[in-house]
């Protein structure tokens, strides 16, 4: 068996399992991957945007860039 039938039986299988869950169940981890998601994005925007008080240009900004990025 190569290594992409091993992997489709793996994804049947999951898949087989999930569809045998039960809706509260199924629910119950949508809003934990709902919560994963906005958790992610918050961290990336505070780490992508810098605060309104530092720089209105990063230093690493190519030329050319926009200058007042921030009012977007």
């Amino acid at each position: 068996m190569t290594e992409i039938d091993k992997l489709f039986e793996r994804q049947s299988a999951w898949q087989k399992q999930q569809a045998s869950l039960r809706w509260s169940e199924k629910i119950r981890m949508a809003e934990a991957v709902r919560e994963s998601v906005a958790r992610l994005s918050r961290v990336r925007r505070a780490v992508t945007v810098p605060s309104r008080q530092g720089a209105s240009q990063s230093i690493a900004s190519p030329p050319g860039a926009r200058k007042n990025w921030a009012r977007r």
